[in-house]
């Protein structure tokens, strides 16, 4: 570990920082692929991940799609004492991720792939501060709707209080930026069979093409089948005084072990992804996400009971 600048961190009373890794138990994901644009996605990888410089890799959106989600996560606690002896919390995050390709500059070797949560809206202030000072999520608190039980998936929302539209009359309010709707289509199981192997060939025809795969891009799939984790890239920064200069600036990851799998499977029927015009969170200039309506792909659900490590540097502006 690199020695800070400014010394240890500071748990002073009152302060609500804890230490991970944290436990989730019951986590109920909801996931929908939605398409944007390839070069939106690389702009803003290369706005943020990339703004952290490395002279041996660098940071690649691996498609044209987006994985929007929306989970419930039924107890988190940290498990490091005192922490863990404070309490727990009920979590609700709605996520969209890129999936980003860690590629080697002199090669142009594949040697990670990542989840990068470009987006992140939760329902708890607590979770808010934590993941925004700890790991550098990028949260904002928000107003949601969600299923109770995958069975009666049917409709998804999400609202945030920002502003909108930007001029200088403009009072903060709650605006809903998407909703997910189900569409019944009435397909027999054999026909959404078919559906879902259009799907996946539609996805990965969208995968980048221009870079070769790593034996560690290898050992990494290979591992996941002993040890399933997610493994989250983070941009985390921090402003001066007056959010000129990075006080802090750096890559991190984040993984997430899976620690129990209670349920999996694919939701039944189509769903209809519609994003409104948001000023402050403009879908469309960040993602190349259209805005108005549009079919999501392989619609599906887990509930799961992970782990949340820490956040490891893989790059950082320190000199």
């Amino acid at each position: 570990m690199t020695e800070s600048l400014y010394g240890r961190y500071q748990h002073f009373p009152g302060n609500p920082i804890a230490k991970p890794p944290c436990r989730m138990l019951n986590a109920m994901m909801y996931g929908f692929f939605i398409e944007g644009s390839y070069g939106k996605i690389n702009e803003f990888i290369n706005t943020t991940l990339n703004s952290v410089p490395s002279s041996e890799f660098y940071f690649k959106a691996l498609s044209s799609y987006c994985l929007l989600t929306f989970t419930d996560i039924e107890n988190i606690a940290s498990k490091v004492a005192p922490f863990s002896n404070y309490g727990w919390m009920q979590e609700t995050d709605i996520i969209v991720w890129l999936p980003v390709a860690q590629v080697t500059k002199n090669n142009q070797k594949v040697t990670h792939i990542y989840w990068y949560p470009a987006f992140i809206a939760v329902n708890n202030i607590n979770a808010l501060v934590n993941g925004r000072e700890t790991w550098g999520y990028n949260k904002y608190q928000c107003r949601y709707e969600m299923p109770s039980s995958h069975q009666q998936a049917n409709y998804f929302s999400i609202s945030l209080d920002t502003f909108h539209p930007f001029t200088p009359e403009t009072q903060m309010g709650w605006h809903e930026l998407l909703t997910v709707k189900r569409v019944a289509d009435d397909d027999t199981w054999f026909e959404e069979l078919v559906e879902i192997g259009h799907e996946i060939s539609q996805l990965l025809h969208s995968s980048c093409e221009d870079v070769s795969i790593s034996a560690d891009l290898i050992k990494q799939f290979l591992s996941g089948f002993k040890n399933p984790q997610m493994d989250q890239v983070l941009f985390k920064q921090f402003p001066d005084g007056f959010a000129n200069e990075a006080v802090y600036k750096a890559v991190v990851h984040s993984p997430s072990a899976v620690k129990k799998i209670h349920k999996v499977g694919f939701l039944k029927d189509e769903y209809q992804v519609t994003i409104n015009r948001l000023d402050a969170f403009p879908f469309d200039e960040m993602f190349g996400i259209a805005l108005g309506a549009q079919q999501a792909m392989l619609p599906y659900y887990v509930c799961m009971d992970f782990d949340q490590d820490g956040a490891y540097e893989i790059v950082t502006s320190r000199q």
